[in-house]
Parts: C-alpha cells; sequence; structure tokens
C-alpha cells in the first residue's frame, strides 16, 4: 500500500507543475494584453479658448448609454457597456465626478481655470471627486449655487450629495418642473451612464453646483 501510495504521489507531481505552468502563462498573458482602456483609450487633452453650455451638453449626450467605471475616464461611443465586468478603472466609462470633469472641460491641475478638451477616448478621470464638487476650494473651476430653484439653475448645472461613505454628482441635461429634471450621469456599474428623469433637486442631501466662467452662447457674435 505504501508503495502505491507513493506512486500516485509521484504521478501527481508532472500534473501540478503543468497546472502551474499554465496559470502562470495566463498571467503572463494577460498582463501583457494589459486592461481594455489600455488597448483602447488613445484620446489626448486640448486646450480650449471656448466651451459653450450647449457644447457640454453635446458631449454629454455622447456618453449615454455607454458603461461606468470607478475612477476611470474613457469611452468607446457605441451605445453599450463594452467592459461590464472590468475591474475598476479598466474598463469603458468614467464614474460621476470624472465624467463631469470631462464634460465641463476642466483643467487636469487642481484649482486651475480655464478650458481643457478631453477627447472620449482619453482615459483621464482629473483631479476632483464628489467632495470637491460639494466644498469647492476658492480657485476652484465651479462653485456652489445658493439655491436648487428652477430659476437659479440651468442646463449643465449639477447637484451633488457627499456623505462620509461616499457621494454622487449629476448635471442637469434639461431642466423639467415639480422638482423632477432630465439628468445626464455616470450613476453605476449597473446602469452604466445614462440621461433619465431624476428628482435630486428634491433631495435635501443634495447641493446645486455649476461651472465658472462658462462662454456665452452668443460668442462670437456681438450683442446688438
Amino acid at each position: 500500500m505504501t508503495t502505491h501510495g507513493n506512486r500516485r504521489a509521484v504521478l501527481t507531481v508532472p500534473f501540478v507543475v503543468s497546472l502551474l505552468a499554465t496559470q502562470l502563462l495566463l498571467g503572463l498573458a494577460s498582463a501583457i494584453a494589459g486592461t481594455w482602456s489600455d488597448a483602447n483609450c488613445t484620446g489626448t487633452s486640448s486646450a480650449l479658448s471656448v466651451w459653450k453650455r450647449s457644447q457640454a451638453k453635446a458631449y454629454a449626450q455622447e456618453g449615454d448609454r455607454e458603461g461606468y467605471e470607478w475612477g476611470g475616464g474613457c469611452y468607446r461611443l457605441n451605445d453599450v457597456d463594452d467592459t461590464p465586468d472590468a475591474p475598476d478603472s479598466g474598463g469603458e466609462g468614467a464614474d460621476c465626478s470624472g465624467f463631469v470633469f470631462k464634460t465641463w472641460a476642466l483643467p487636469a491641475t487642481y484649482g486651475a481655470s480655464g478650458f481643457r478638451y478631453h477627447d472620449h477616448e482619453r482615459e483621464i478621470h482629473g483631479p476632483y471627486n464628489t467632495a470637491d464638487f460639494a466644498s469647492p476650494c476658492p480657485s476652484c473651476p465651479f462653485k456652489l449655487l445658493s439655491s436648487k430653484s428652477y430659476k437659479a439653475t440651468t442646463y449643465m448645472d449639477a447637484f451633488v450629495y457627499r456623505s462620509p461613505s461616499g457621494g454622487h454628482i449629476g448635471m442637469i441635461y434639461a431642466e423639467g418642473s415639480g422638482g423632477l429634471d432630465l439628468i445626464v450621469e455616470a450613476k453605476s456599474d449597473a446602469l452604466g451612464t445614462r440621461i433619465n428623469w431624476t428628482d435630486y433637486r428634491q433631495q435635501s442631501a443634495y447641493k446645486p453646483v455649476a461651472r465658472k466662467d462658462w462662454t456665452p452662447e452668443w460668442y462670437p457674435q456681438c450683442l446688438v
């Protein structure tokens, strides 16, 4: 019986070695292949002198029905989540604050002013999270508004909340009535990025926040 037991142990060794080698090769292949974002996110960023609310709205609309990735920022623009099961930051889509960062054309330097366009295919999140949007620094290119009334807000302003466990921010795509608005937001892994009727205006936890210094819609024409 001892000999038989030893023989079984000896026969098992090549199998174990083969299994370990296979796992090692699979891990190496995965490392070489990289993430989805490594293969697909080749966009760039560039300085802008003009960025209007209407341009931001069109930019945000292109993200509708794309994916969501915590810490991510890249879209393929094919109206589907290409990586529903990808690890954080490795797949398609931005998270809520990264989506606002790109849509508002914010510079990548914390607290800097001006406009910077980020291609949808650029993998960049930006320096701001929901805590920053909920409590802007003095030099930040966005500010809290004094009221959530329809008179105080307009499209491409946003509603943000922050708690010790996390937060969320979504932008007004179109104002509604009765406390409802069409909100464009990077919502969650399950829901992706979407435009949907939402009642953030009614929820006391949400604050209104707006980008500073939008280019006027009439520019470059002169007002008469």
